[in-house]
This record gives structure tokens, C-alpha cells and sequence, in this order.
């Protein structure tokens, strides 16, 4: 079949019958993520199936006229640039398939930030504005698998595989038919090959550096073992037997380490973490705080006290 034109999309073939779509601009900084239309297949499965495709309402509606009847869509985990748009699908009958235990995160925005902990560190009402303005909204219904699950489709089988260091339910996908392993959010945000992101996201309370790497390694272990390519959330398509994101990914943690070794050097040995975290986090490691205003700042304050925080426990765990 003939790919659609739709302005603002890039719709290219990873294999015959399994599409990565791009949203190339988007209106707000955490509205959207890359991902997966698996074509409908004689024998396999009857409608179109969605992977982890959270885009802005105009285009999730120009890919739904275009590929429909599409009968399923599966995420990955409920981040917001995973979540915010799900209801767009939900509204048009397809039904959600999300991890536990974030499938309850798509059902209220209360959920969302209770169960990410911002409500710890800001006020209902901040959290609130926050998810609102990215376009969130609750779905009505949401089938929830365990990380690990193989889903079934007709007969298309998906094996979801636990990445949990990112979040406590976070999935990857391998599609064993056309051996491709799609590694989500784990931290590969490279937009073309040596542009510079990120990387690793660990900017929460039940984020995990060690667990990150474990799944790094685990990933790129299964990728050369079984895949003959690899798609994320926020990159282009690699091809087997390229190490780039594995090495990408782990050289990024580390410079992030490094960043905070170098600036607990100038504190006293005898600040508590919290307070060595708060003195850190003035110094704008991370992310450019003095020029945020509002309640962003409340919220890109709240990653970066556990982006810091992660790295002086791994510190003093490992003596580094």
C-alpha cells in the first residue's frame, strides 16, 4: 500500500506490514512520542494495531481516517508523552492496553501525578495545570497486561519485556514475525545519528539508575540475539549489529554522574543527601531553571531533585 501524506507526520516502513510514525513539531514539550501501526495481514490480524503512538489530537485523528478499522492500541507506560493523547484512540472505540501498574494512571490525572509522586514535592492544583496544558485527558476504559505479558491479536502475538528502571511498569515490544525490538522510552533520544540528547530518564521516585543499565544490557543483549532492527520512542531505526544506543545510552548516565561528582567536590561531607540535593539543585546541573517561570518550574525542580538524588545514592553506593 501506498503511505499517506500528512502534514507534520513522518510515516516511513520499518518492515511490510509495521510502520514508525514521527510527529516532526509539536505543540508543547511533552505531547508526544514516536511509534508503531502494525498493518492489517491476511491470516494474522484482521485490523490495524497501535504501538505507543502518542501524537497531538489532529494527527492521531488524519492516522485513525487513514488506517482504520483500527482495533487496538498498547502502550508502553503512562509518562506523559505517553499518556496525554491515549483518550483521542479510547474516544474513537479502540481499545487501550496499558502495563500495571500505570494502567490506572490513563483513568484520572489524579492518578497520573499521585502515583509519579509529584504531589509530594507540588500542590494538586500546580500538577493539575501541568497535565492539563499538554492536552491530558482520562481515558474511559483500559485492559491492563502484566510487563512480560505476550499479547495476542488475532494471531499477531507482541511480547511485552520488562524495562522497569525508567518506570515501574515500562515495556519494550519484540514483534517475533519481523524481528524487530522496539526499546520505548529506555533513554535512546538520538534524532539522527550524532545529535546529542538526554539520554536515560530517571527523573523520579521509583526511577532506578542500576535498573537502567540492567535493562541496557538486557536490550542489547535481546537485540543481537534476535532482532534485525531497533526502534524507540525518540530515535531513528537502528540496524543490527550497531551497538549505538547501548553505548550511546550508558555513556550518558555516566557524563550525568560525572556532572554530580563534580559538583558535591565543592559541598561539606557532612550535608545530608536531602540537603546536599537541594544545594545542587541550585546550581542548574540539569535543566536551565532560572529561565523557567511558573508552574514548569515547579515541575522541571521536581525531576532534577531526583535526577541529583539518584546520582549522589549511586555515588555513595559505589564509592564513585
Amino acid at each position: 500500500m501506498s503511505l499517506p501524506n500528512i502534514e507534520n507526520l513522518q510515516i516511513s516502513k520499518v518492515t511490510k506490514n509495521l510502520l514508525l510514525v514521527h510527529q516532526i513539531k509539536a505543540s508543547g514539550i511533552f505531547t508526544r512520542c514516536d511509534g508503531l501501526i502494525k498493518l492489517p495481514e491476511k491470516g494474522v490480524n484482521r485490523h490495524a494495531i497501535i504501538i505507543d503512538l502518542n501524537i497531538e489530537p489532529q494527527y492521531a485523528n488524519a492516522i485513525y481516517n487513514s488506517f482504520k478499522p483500527i482495533s487496538d492500541y498498547i502502550c508502553s507506560h503512562t509518562h506523559l508523552d505517553h499518556a496525554a493523547h491515549v483518550h483521542i484512540w479510547n474516544e474513537k472505540g479502540v481499545s487501550i492496553y496499558a502495563p500495571v501498574p500505570e494502567h490506572m494512571n490513563l483513568l484520572d490525572s489524579y492518578n497520573f501525578l499521585n502515583n509519579f509522586g509529584f504531589l509530594e514535592y507540588i500542590d494538586l492544583e500546580t500538577g493539575m495545570s501541568f497535565v492539563n496544558s499538554m492536552g491530558y485527558k482520562s481515558c474511559n476504559e483500559v485492559i491492563s497486561f502484566k510487563p512480560g505479558d505476550t499479547l495476542r491479536f488475532d494471531n499477531f502475538e507482541l511480547q511485552t519485556i520488562s524495562f522497569p528502571g525508567h518506570s515501574l511498569g515500562h515495556v519494550g515490544f519484540y514483534f517475533p514475525s519481523e524481528k524487530i525490538l522496539h526499546i520505548s522510552c529506555m533513554g535512546f533520544d538520538q534524532t539522527q545519528p550524532g545529535v546529542n540528547g538526554f539520554g536515560p530518564w530517571y527523573g523520579f521516585r521509583d526511577c532506578s539508575i542500576e535498573q537502567t543499565i540492567k535493562d541496557i544490557n538486557l536490550a542489547e543483549e535481546f537485540f543481537l540475539k534476535k532482532a534485525i532492527q531497533l526502534t524507540s520512542s525518540h530515535s531513528y531505526v537502528v540496524k543490527n549489529p550497531d551497538r549505538t544506543p547501548f553505548n550511546y545510552m550508558r555513556k550518558k548516565i555516566e557524563e550525568n554522574q560525572e556532572k554530580v561528582n563534580s559538583a558535591l567536590k565543592t559541598l561539606g561531607h557532612k550535608l545530608t543527601i536531602g540537603e546536599k540535593t537541594e544545594a545542587l539543585l541550585k546550581l542548574d546541573i540539569f535543566f536551565p531553571k532560572r529561565k523557567i517561570k511558573g508552574a514548569m518550574l515547579k515541575i522541571y525542580a521536581f525531576w532534577e531533585s531526583w535526577i541529583i538524588r539518584k546520582h549522589i545514592e549511586r555515588s555513595i553506593r559505589k564509592n564513585l
